[in-house]
């Protein structure tokens, strides 16, 4: 890690703590103006915006004399949004060209701001325009001592003024290109199990697959997908190489949409030619994929909000998973300083408060776990969210649990989880300032019905827990199912684990049988209602109905709306979680063994050979995620 810094000549001199822990002087922070460009550097690194792009188009590692260019000069690092006016108007002849893709920000009153030798904040504006009705405000700030830089974006949009949607917005960050400087990816170890670390690929392209998946010349098939995270993992990631690393770091996450478990981009590469040789590294600062809405702004709306900041981190040193540790230690390093006292804005509160409380189950099941999250108070589902801000914990054994460095406001308390199909929901939840909000014991009472015969999975909208549910970030699971289960899924309670014997995605081609079998006992013919109750984390039924039988009695066939893009981009589960309770006469169920099948009603045989199976994609099999399965009876 950085472990020196060099001779520079300095105005002030302040004492700072350097990547790595050693204590060294730190130069001040200054800053240098021309007609096109502003330079801002602090002896560790040197920042070029262009006025004109309204970017940076320079990051450059200036430690012990390297001077080393760490962005894409054609490029650089630049923000953008995919998104539109909410109604087109009736008569477009006076309307500019349709557009959905928007680079907002102008150099036209780029501000810059000295706070002494202490820092420097360069702000960019973004007008509203005709299809795109926000006003944005783009902040940068590098400071003395520390080898990274802090972002932000202020997004505005008066009443009365054309109402306008926003499906992703985001920072990207086109890092130097190749291998020069970089050769390794980094991100957390849920998003790819194995490895922790990879290679950055250049192999050709043989083909395109579908949406930024390729098909390369070693038989690897990569896919950006393949490296998002949840927002409750979103700490650190990045690129590494040549003794060093350029990092995306979160020091909060309160302001993105879709609560803990929303999954967006972090690194990726494009294709330059027949190559994958265009290194991105992104802040996803809001979005819409795997099924997460996007963020609706009506006319009459006076809306505001802050997100961010980020901070992008640069560090040396000869391990490259030294440098991701190192970057991740000072991830949390800014987590714990945050929020960040030096800055000033109306829209970001420094006084906040906390909530805490104990979760207590009525039917006495422990709730240890369960996601409490706090969000936009009102009806709609917090994992489909965005315009208001959102915090969460985990539930602790003991059902307590603890949110803090919340803004000030009214919010909804969700608790999710807790093998419950419901979540438990609390209005009018207020956090003042500089204080905790103690809400003291909170009783769930599930809903009850009746005595459960039997239960697939957990119900916490997670599908970890069957087989490759932990291992999802591979665009090939459409086939992996076919080689792991060559009878298809044949699952007896009692004997069969989820873990071993059900797999987390059924899809619309099978091997032998045109459906999974669920083998149950029951002591005597039962009698009263039967509920059966299906949880889905996704679904994209592309073959027809899911028809659900027991015993050869057709109880129902579903039809679900589609849920998201987990299905076809490397995902175990979706934003939109639906629940459907089937409801029958329990003497359908016999004495002794029961057969109970779930199978789609235009489903297909798979070919049998690997070439033959790659040829088919995802979308046209279709697939249902399982959340959890529960049979029960009340008499």
């Amino acid at each position: 890690m950085r472990v020196s810094v060099g001779a520079f000549i300095a105005l002030v001199v302040l004492v700072a703590v350097m990547p790595g822990g050693k204590t060294a002087t730190a130069a001040p922070v200054t800053v240098q103006q021309s007609a096109g460009h502003i330079i801002a550097k602090n002896g560790l690194i040197k920042l070029i915006f262009s006025k004109r792009r309204a970017r940076l188009v320079s990051l450059i590692d200036e430690i012990g004399g390297r001077h080393e260019e760490l962005l894409d000069p054609q490029f650089g690092m630049y923000f953008d949004a995919n998104g539109g006016r909410l109604h087109r108007p009736r008569h477009f002849s006076h309307a500019p060209r349709f557009r959905s893709y928007f680079v907002p920000l102008t150099g036209k009153g780029v501000k810059v701001i000295r706070h002494g030798g202490r820092s420097v904040e360069i702000i960019f504006q973004g007008p509203p325009s005709f299809w795109f009705p926000f006003r944005i405000t783009a902040h940068f700030e590098l400071r003395a001592g520390q080898s990274g830089f802090y972002a932000w974006i202020i997004y505005h949009h008066a009443a009365g003024t054309p109402g306008g949607s926003i499906a992703q917005t985001r920072f990207v960050v086109k890092a130097a290109a190749g291998h020069k400087v970089f050769t390794h990816w980094a991100v957390d170890r849920y998003a790819v199990q194995s490895p922790l670390m990879g290679v950055l690929p250049e192999e050709k392209i043989v083909k395109k697959i579908q949406d930024v998946t390729y098909l390369l010349t070693n038989g690897q098939i990569w896919c950006k997908y393949d490296y998002c995270l949840f927002n409750y993992q979103f700490l650190c990631y990045g690129m590494a190489g040549h003794n060093t690393g350029l990092w995306m770091t979160w020091p909060s996450t309160g302001f993105l949409n879709g609560g803990p478990l929303r999954q967006e981009l972090t690194v990726h590469q494009q294709s330059q030619g027949h190559r994958l040789s265009k290194n991105n590294i992104l802040a996803m600062i809001d979005g819409a994929h795997f099924g997460e809405v996007s963020l609706r702004i009506r006319r009459n709306d006076n809306w505001n909000k802050f997100f961010g900041p980020v901070f992008v981190y640069v560090n040396n040193g000869p391990s490259r998973m030294g440098l991701y540790r190192d970057a991740r230690r000072e991830a949390r390093r800014q987590r714990q300083k945050a929020p960040f006292r030096w800055l000033k804005s109306r829209f970001y509160p420094l006084i906040r408060g906390s909530i805490e409380g104990t979760v207590h189950m009525t039917n006495g099941h422990n709730p240890a776990g369960a996601w409490a999250i706090l969000s936009g108070n009102g009806k709609t589902d917090w994992a489909l969210q965005g315009r208001h801000y959102n915090y969460w914990t985990t539930v602790q054994p003991n059902g307590h649990f603890f949110i803090g460095k919340v803004r000030p406001g009214k919010y909804k308390l969700s608790v999710c989880g807790g093998n419950q199909f419901q979540d438990y929901v609390k209005h009018d939840v207020r956090i003042g300032p500089n204080r905790t909000t103690n809400l003291g014991r909170i009783d769930w009472t599930p809903a009850n019905r009746g005595k459960t015969l039997w239960q697939i999975g957990v119900a916490n909208r997670s599908a970890r827990e069957f087989f490759d549910g932990n291992h999802v970030r591979h665009y090939r699971n459409f086939i992996r199912y076919l080689n792991a289960f060559p009878d298809d899924v044949n699952y007896t309670v009692g004997t069969s684990s989820p873990a071993r014997n059900w797999n987390f995605a059924q899809w619309g081609w099978y091997n032998k049988v045109p459906y999974w079998t669920i083998n149950f006992r029951s002591i005597h013919t039962q009698h009263g209602v039967a509920t059966l109750t299906l949880g889905f984390c996704a679904a994209l039924m592309s073959r027809g109905g899911l028809a659900v039988k027991l015993n050869g009695h057709r109880i129902a066939v579903l039809h679900l709306p589609k849920s998201g893009a987990a299905i076809y981009r490397s995902g175990g589960q979706d934003s939109k979680y639906q629940v459907v309770y089937l409801h029958f006469n329990a003497q359908l169920i016999r004495a002794g063994m029961n057969h109970l099948t779930l199978g789609f009603t235009r489903a297909f045989k798979a070919p049998g050979s690997y070439k033959a199976r790659m040829r088919y994609h995802p979308t046209p099999i279709g697939a249902v995620i399982y959340d959890s399965i529960r049979l029960q009876i009340k008499h």
